[in-house]
């Protein structure tokens, strides 16, 4: 394992995970398998679990959050590659009737949503499972993904890395020139 916390099956190179859950640990959470009997990845793929309906901060507003691939340590990813995955989501927890805190996640209940990051074509695409356990909804016992089929893309821009452009850093394409008020574009 190097720097950014995965590697290949043979250790020679490293792929950034473009999926990073950003939301605490909860000590709640849901196992989802993805079998080696799926087709409609490419190795390299990375898979992202969503909630549309999501408790996504402390006042118990609800909305899409990325709540997987999740770990109680930290730093998970789930790239594919072509062998069974094993991933963990993050599951809310509501402990206000008691003055507690309430700690975003998903909502048992509600339908798993995947998207996939292709590094090939630099594009997130909406997935549709087929599974061999499970009901497709959060809560389940015991959840197995059989097989992905990946639907319509759209075009992800990544940061600019060229030092020598003037928005460097950017979360956009790189610009090389400024106008005539030093503004970069």
């Amino acid at each position: 394992e190097d720097e950014c916390g995965e590697c290949n099956g043979d250790g020679s190179s490293c792929q950034e995970s473009y999926y990073n859950v950003d939301i605490d640990w909860t000590g709640s959470s849901q196992l989802i398998i993805f079998q080696d009997s799926i087709t409609g990845l490419e190795v390299g793929d990375e898979i992202g679990i969503f909630d549309s309906n999501a408790i996504i901060d402390n006042s118990g507003n609800t909305g899409e959050l990325l709540v997987g691939p999740a770990s109680d340590s930290g730093f998970a990813s789930a790239i594919w590659s072509g062998d069974q995955l094993e991933t963990i989501s993050i599951e809310s927890v509501d402990l206000s009737q008691f003055g507690g805190p309430i700690l975003p996640g998903y909502q048992v209940g509600s339908s798993i949503v995947i998207k996939v990051y292709r590094p090939s074509t630099g594009m997130e695409y909406a997935a549709t499972a087929t599974y061999s356990a499970g009901t497709g909804s959060f809560g389940d016992l015991f959840m197995a993904i059989s097989e992905i089929t990946v639907g319509e893309g759209e075009i992800v821009i990544d940061s600019c890395e060229d030092e020598s452009a003037c928005n460097f850093g950017a979360f956009a394409e790189c610009e090389y020139i400024e106008d005539c008020f030093g503004d970069c574009g």
